[in-house]
């Protein structure tokens, strides 16, 4: 297959792993265990550096030591790497769990006030997929609305920082409505958030284009950011839904397929790749 020339067929990768246009390409790391030694932190930031990454989505966990952060964040910088805390899960929409994201920005403003600058989180991104809950079929309409009051509740308590605030939201987002308002529910979280990452998850560029340029079109008309995303990881919903089973010489050349078409919308921000492990993991 050939994609702008390119030779998808090929092993031969050298130039790939930058994106033409320059935009930033991003990866989300859910295990952050390995930031706890030399090793792991040593790893993550030659791979990151290997495949051109400057932002990396970083769990945070309260039991990896803040010296890990500390170091792994720090030495980040040094490489031109952005580091936003990352958290998120499916019932964090419910009412006696929204104090998750409450705590998420504490933690995060009182870990970025104790340490040095270049060892701080220049943003939060949360991942919160409410409809994987049995809720989300029982009572879609009040399931929404939690979900649009968790992001509210990160928005609000970040207006005094600095932070980049931003969610993971699955394509299809713009068929939301949010019931107060009969507005979209992506029209209402771009009033939130400085940008999302649309899980536009498929194996083919023009078919990644396909599913989130519209969406694309709206954030151009309201100043905002967005950035597509791929799976590496195996998943049960379909093989053309992943670069599992493709390697990555095949998913560099679609990313610069997919970044040379969306590179007309102001709004597009680059790629982001989930995850790190299934990444790293991928034949070549």
């Amino acid at each position: 297959m050939r994609l702008l020339g390119i030779d998808t067929s090929s092993s031969n990768t050298a130039g790939a792993a930058f994106l033409p246009s320059g935009k930033t390409k991003a990866v989300w790391l859910w295990d952050t265990t390995k930031i706890s030694t030399n090793t792991g932190r040593n790893e993550i930031i030659q791979f990151a550096r290997k495949k051109q990454i400057t932002l990396i989505y970083l769990q945070v966990i309260s039991s990896v030591p803040k010296n890990a952060y500390r170091a792994f964040i720090r030495s980040s910088a040094s490489s031109g790497i952005q580091i936003h805390a990352l958290d998120g899960a499916p019932d964090w929409i419910l009412p006696n769990q929204l104090i998750r994201i409450s705590s998420l920005v504490n933690w995060v403003k009182t870990y970025n006030n104790s340490v040095t600058v270049n060892e701080q989180f220049a943003g939060i991104q949360v991942d919160i997929e409410p409809y994987l809950l049995p809720e989300w079929y029982q009572d879609q309409e009040t399931a929404i609305t939690n979900w649009l009051e968790a992001l509210t509740l990160l928005a609000q308590g970040t207006q005094d920082t600095t932070l980049i605030i931003s969610s993971a939201l699955p394509f299809w987002v713009d068929q939301i409505i949010v019931p107060a308002t009969q507005s979209t529910f992506i029209e209402s979280v771009f009033q939130l958030m400085n940008n999302v990452t649309l899980m536009s998850y498929r194996d083919q560029a023009q078919a990644v284009v396909d599913i989130s340029d519209n969406k694309l079109v709206l954030a151009d008309s309201l100043g905002k950011r967005v950035f597509v995303a791929l799976e590496t990881n195996p998943t049960s919903e379909g093989l053309y839904l992943t670069f599992y089973d493709d390697g990555q010489a095949i998913m560099d050349n679609h990313m610069a397929e997919i970044d040379h078409l969306l590179s007309i919308h102001p709004s597009y921000a680059g790629i982001a790749v989930h995850d790190y492990n299934g990444w790293r993991n991928l034949k070549p």
